[in-house]
């Protein structure tokens, strides 16, 4: 296998990839796009986030939050031939960003369409892209065939299943839409349930030291208690008595009103004594 030379790109890219720049073509490989299609996740702390496909005017900006998911389709249509195999990353300049290309890093011989790459935001920042911006890269390699084989001269089992030409609606209903959680924010949400439990574990410690000085007051007066336990008696006594008596009196003045209102003639003598001048 040997990758193919910057000289060898010049030559033959003009039929592999469209458009096709000559600039982007640097250290034996060419520098891809960004295309006008993207999809990204949800922001879930963001209300005007959206999650659907967009279609992006010329140069226009976007941002992929930290922890989530995009698909971007290049901007170019790229061809492998068949004797061919090409291989495929991000720029270094976006990846110590946090951005991962996790969508595999090569395309199969007969490949034709546009390359669809699946990107995760690894890293605390938002990542800020654009349309056209060069972020991607890709180098091609000829397989090991033996040119004057007359069946060597192209891979047996190519692939023939046609490439991307938009971003397909099968793969993003595969997306989950619930919200996605970048290692920043699962170290955030740690960090809250730590600071609850501490706060939790001062009130638990305030809690124990409260019950040990009641438990100890109320120890300290068991001696006090039993020393005096037969006032104690007395008092309780004393006072049961004085609550049934007001209880007779109050049932004894009840009885004598129900009596009154019921047979009333009995008082009237009592009323009218009351009325005399004395």
């Amino acid at each position: 296998m040997a990758f193919w030379s910057s000289q060898t790109l010049k030559i033959k890219l003009p039929t592999l990839i469209t458009p096709c720049d000559p600039k982007n073509i640097k250290q034996a490989s060419y520098e891809l796009g960004i295309g006008c299609e993207i999809y990204i996740t949800k922001d879930h702390k963001n209300s005007n986030s959206q999650h659907t496909k967009r279609t992006l005017k010329d140069k226009e900006a976007f941002v992929i939050p930290p922890g989530q998911f995009a698909f971007l389709l290049t901007q170019e249509t790229v061809k492998v031939p068949k004797n061919a195999i090409a291989f495929i990353s991000m720029k270094a300049g976006i990846k110590y960003k946090g951005l991962i290309n996790i969508s595999g890093f090569h395309v199969d011989p007969g490949f034709e369409g546009k390359l669809l790459f699946s990107v995760y935001n690894a890293g605390p920042s938002p990542i800020h892209l654009e349309h056209e911006k060069r972020c991607f890269l890709i180098w091609y390699a000829n397989l090991d065939l033996n040119p004057n084989d007359p069946t060597q001269l192209e891979d047996s089992n190519p692939r023939t299943d046609p490439g991307y030409t938009s971003i397909p609606t099968k793969v993003l209903n595969e997306i989950s839409t619930d919200q996605i959680y970048s290692l920043q924010a699962l170290t955030s949400e740690f960090k809250k349930i730590d600071d609850k439990y501490d706060s939790v574990s001062w009130w638990i410690t305030g809690i124990k030291w409260f019950i040990r000085i009641v438990g100890a007051g109320l120890f300290s007066l068991i001696p006090l208690i039993y020393s005096n336990w037969g006032r104690i008696t007395d008092y309780y006594s004393a006072i049961n008595k004085l609550v049934e008596e007001q209880h007779k009196q109050t049932s004894i003045e009840a009885d004598l009103n129900t009596l009154k209102k019921n047979h009333p003639k009995l008082f009237m003598n009592e009323s009218k004594g009351d009325s005399k001048p004395k």
